[in-house]
């Protein structure tokens, strides 16, 4: 009768491990950081986890397919200050949308020919595109943020609608726009050809190969679902903050990492997948309002973030290696 209880607990550990980190991150923070846990600060959790959420689920796409996408922080500064100047100049909102847009198309592609057709490293070709990325916005705006300031016009006040509407007055626009991202992923990734043939070449290039996939196109189009969930997240952050600014997104990098390792942990799979990259996402965004609210430092949040990554990481590993 113990073994059996022993052998339950195990496997609970191991396919909800995630998830029992986040509900006891949800309940010390509950406790612990007065305000924490009331509906007004649970909506700006959600605001605030919308834009690191989309590049979460772009992130998942390409580690789902074995690769590494270095270059998403660097690209969500580059995107937002092509949206906001393209909106800035024409006060059109979906022209800049399908300007920050085209950005994200043409780093995907990037991104996708060099480590799918050219063959170079994934680390390495990302990390070089972002290299790239970030001396062109450098360059184009001498480091220095752009506000959205001094123009008015109905593509204005849609952009800046993003960060202050609620749906039903209650329910910030930007968790709808996120809840929308994490069900066309959902569907993509685990009821489409698509997602079932990215699973395989992620699980076993070679037998993907054996198979007759084509493998190198299903790891450029990760690589491009990945950017046009940057440019998508960019719009976002630059609602947040009014502004374009040339370094805003090079955080989301650490933290869609942790976010999709994390959610790796899920359901005992050791693969990333949607849900778990959005759990993931939620405990980082929950660590950092918590601790926020608790009058931590910024510093002490990466150190936080970090220990709780491995620790739940760690759980997982254990668990999987006991059970084999």
């Amino acid at each position: 009768m113990m073994t059996n209880k022993s052998d339950v607990a195990k496997r609970i550990v191991r396919y909800y491990g995630t998830v029992i980190v986040a509900i006891l991150v949800f309940v010390f923070f509950s406790v612990s950081a007065n305000g924490f846990f009331t509906l007004k600060n649970v909506m700006l959790l959600l605001k605030q986890m919308s834009a690191l959420t989309i590049i979460t689920l772009g992130f998942t796409f390409v580690m789902a397919v074995g690769g590494f996408d270095m270059s998403v922080g660097y690209s969500t500064g580059l995107v937002g200050i092509i949206f906001v100047k393209i909106l800035m100049n024409t006060t059109n909102f979906w022209l800049a949308l399908l300007g920050g847009i085209a950005v994200g198309l043409v780093i995907g592609c990037a991104n996708g020919l060099l480590t799918s057709y050219v063959g170079l490293p994934d680390f390495i070709a990302t990390f070089a595109m972002g290299s790239v990325i970030y001396g062109v916005k450098m360059m184009m705006t001498e480091g220095n943020p752009i506000y959205v300031k001094g123009v008015e016009g109905a593509g204005i006040d849609l952009f800046r609608s993003l960060n202050s509407e609620m749906l039903f007055g209650v329910v910030p626009v930007m968790a709808v726009i996120m809840l929308v991202f994490i069900v066309l992923c959902f569907i993509l990734m685990e009821k489409t050809t698509l997602g079932r043939r990215i699973y395989a070449i992620g699980g076993n290039r070679e037998a993907a190969l054996f198979c007759g996939i084509n493998v190198r196109r299903y790891k450029f189009i990760s690589y491009v679902i990945s950017s046009l969930a940057v440019a998508f997240s960019a719009v976002l952050v630059c609602s947040r903050l009014n502004s374009a600014q040339p370094t805003s997104g090079e955080g989301y990098l650490m933290d869609a990492i942790s976010a999709c390792y994390l959610g790796t942990t899920m359901f005992g799979e050791g693969q990333p997948t949607v849900l778990g990259s959005v759990v993931g996402a939620f405990i980082i965004a929950m660590l950092s309002n918590g601790l926020t609210m608790l009058g931590m430092t910024y510093y002490f949040q990466d150190i936080t973030t970090g220990v709780v990554v491995i620790v739940a990481v760690l759980l997982s590993v254990v668990m999987n290696r006991k059970s084999k």
